[in-house]
């Protein structure tokens, strides 16, 4: 280690000129780097800074770093303290899964518009979704949008470039019929409260899953949603671990009514976590997470996973019963389509607008950032809903022409208001001018 003037040591690598600046400097695959700094303190955050470019590609001869090593410092540097750990990950996935074989091992500097274009196009024509597609396009966006702040490229080659779209795939949503079945079929099962809740509730699994009792309102029959539950790999550690997460967004923290189907199954749960905790040799709940509302055999969270294998046990034994009801009965046999735990939260939203609540308020009760969302996915019930309500709309303007020339005599003129509106357009424009015409020959006889 070198000394300074004063013959103090000096950090390893940095020296100190007669000058009384002090120089840094390091080498990396036969190329030399150097910077210099009067003060010691910032001269050791430089080189700091400066082995990690280098390391990672980001500075050195040629501009070499690849969109791999990119996406590292991106994710991993620039985005880390500022998005969710949950999110990471996903970013993470995402990258690895559809980016990172495909085009993770061209510079950054030889993107080009079409490239991009050429990697979405293909994600469309293998049938992604036009979500997945968005969101692929939207972490390359990022990226080079960094890439162009720190001076590395200097224009952004996901400008311009338009996302294919695909087929709209349709929401997975329980009919009356078979959420009848899933509610049978659940009967018994260990998580039959939390589908009864899912169902009654809309809950996102994560929501529904994260619940704790302290969330539980039994007084005024109020539920509070202000956390979730994930099961995600540590960044560092690599393994998978239960972990509480902020909702989604802002709207997400809020407050929903129980039904009395909800009421009566979180009284029962409350129960059978106290049989439980009596009856189970191995009750080991993990710390943190003792107070959750359901809890696996052992008093563990419950996964996505396992819920899911609980739906997959019902739809199994609702095909059985079907089987069995189709070969008795010599018809054929109609298997339920697969259905997912947020399957159960668009059923509870679909189910919403066939008794007639306003967008606004499932809105409220879905815990969507805007009411757009909210039409936009059920756009399958609000247009059933806006075909009855023109129906309604044909048969008052048909009861209105009716009154005209059946002889009911005349209408008072906020009665004439009211049911013109009820008229529609071009109907109610030619009554009109027929009632014009009858009222003037009246007057003339």
């Amino acid at each position: 280690m070198g000394k300074d003037l004063q013959g103090n040591t000096l950090p390893s690598g940095i020296m100190q000129r007669k000058s009384g600046i002090y120089r840094g400097r390091f080498y990396y695959k036969g190329e030399t780097y150097t910077k210099d700094n009067a003060d010691l303190k910032k001269l050791v955050q430089e080189m700091e800074d400066l082995r990690y470019e280098v390391k990672h590609g980001i500075k050195g001869k040629g501009d070499n770093v690849t969109l791999n090593a990119w996406f590292d410092v991106w994710l991993n540097t620039h985005k880390k303290r500022s998005i969710k750990e949950s999110t990471q990950v996903r970013y993470d996935d995402f990258y690895r899964r559809y980016i990172e074989k495909q085009i993770g091992k061209y510079r950054v500097t030889d993107f080009t518009p079409i490239l991009i274009e050429h990697l979405l196009q293909n994600m469309a024509d293998k049938d992604f979704s036009t979500k997945t597609i968005r969101d692929v396009y939207n972490i390359l966006n990022a990226m080079f949008k960094y890439a162009v702040h720190n001076r590395i490229i200097t224009f952004n080659p996901c400008a311009g470039v338009d996302i294919p779209k695909t087929k709209k795939k349709d929401i997975r949503v329980l009919t009356v019929e078979e959420q009848r079945e899933v509610v049978e079929h659940a009967k018994g099962r260990m998580h039959e409260n939390m589908i009864l809740v899912a169902l009654g509730t809309g809950l996102r699994s994560g929501e529904l899953r994260g619940l704790t009792w302290e969330d539980i309102n039994f007084q005024k029959r109020e539920i509070s949603i202000n956390k979730t539950l994930v099961y995600i790999k540590d960044i560092e550690t690599k393994k998978y671990v239960f972990k509480y997460q902020t909702p989604k967004t802002k709207n997400s923290m809020r407050t929903i009514p129980m039904q009395e189907s909800v009421y009566k199954a979180l009284k029962r749960q409350r129960i059978q976590v106290k049989e439980l905790q009596m009856m189970c040799e191995e009750w080991t709940p993990l710390e943190g997470f003792e107070n959750l509302v359901f809890l696996g055999m052992n008093g563990k969270p419950i996964s996505e996973r396992a819920f899911q294998v609980t739906l997959d046990g019902i739809e199994k034994a609702i095909n059985k019963e079907r089987e069995c009801i189709a070969k008795k009965n010599k018809t054929s046999f109609e298997p339920i389509p697969h259905f997912y735990p947020h399957a159960l939260r668009h059923t509870f939203a679909t189910r919403c607008f066939e008794a007639g609540i306003e967008a606004k308020v499932v809105q409220t009760f879905l815990g969507h950032y805007s009411i757009a969302i909210t039409l936009d996915l059920y756009t399958h019930v609000t247009d059933n809903k806006a075909k009855s309500e023109m129906e309604k709309l044909i048969i008052a303007g048909r009861e209105f022409n009716s009154r005209l020339f059946l002889g009911t005599g005349k209408f008072s003129s906020n009665e004439w208001m009211e049911q013109s509106i009820l008229a529609s357009g071009t109907e109610m424009v030619t009554v009109a001018m027929k009632r014009v015409d009858m009222e003037s020959t009246e007057d003339d006889m």
